[in-house]
């Protein structure tokens, strides 16, 4: 091989290295991470479970317990069944919100 040849498959390498699909995943923000591996990856990527399943029994939680301070009238910090369905019913218009966020 001469020196010209030898070049040109040094750069055939270089070419082939710097297009190379097979490349490692690039930095990528963790929330599009995901996106991303769906769109370039050939194989299919499972997701995480998420959170889905602590928020529901959480919720669960909180209605046992808010089931329970109405049944057998219980008050906690002050606080009984009656006050927290009065809070859920309470109307707040928007100007109200303003202002207590420009507070803030």
């Amino acid at each position: 091989m001469n020196d010209s040849e030898l070049r040109r498959r040094e750069l055939l390498r270089q070419t082939r290295k710097l297009y190379d699909e097979n490349q490692e995943v690039p930095a990528v923000h963790p929330r599009y991470g995901n996106i991303y591996r769906s769109l370039y990856d050939g194989e299919e990527h499972v997701p995480s479970g998420g959170s889905f399943y602590i928020r529901l029994a959480v919720g669960i939680l909180c209605f046992i317990c808010f089931v329970y301070m109405d049944q057998s009238k219980v008050s906690v910090a002050e606080v009984d069944s009656t006050a927290i369905v009065d809070q859920i019913e309470k109307n707040v218009d928007a100007e109200t919100i303003k202002e207590v966020w420009k507070n803030l």
